[in-house]
């Protein structure tokens, strides 16, 4: 009994681990996409399902 709470007991700090890690990534402001506001471009994409499937759409 005391080898499985050991167990469980480390998955836990290991957990709370890794997830303050990915908070201190959070902290430092992304930067990708468009800004609010800004004109986005018509870009092309192959459509793999769907009634166009195996086509090149163009979404403006």
């Amino acid at each position: 009994m005391r080898v499985r709470f050991v167990s469980v007991l480390g998955l836990a700090v290991l957990t709370i681990a890794a997830l303050g890690g990915a908070a201190d990534g959070q902290d430092q402001g992304i930067d990708s996409g468009p800004k609010l506001g800004e004109i986005v471009t018509p870009f092309d994409v192959y459509d793999v399902t769907g009634p166009n499937k195996s086509n090149e759409l163009c979404y403006v």
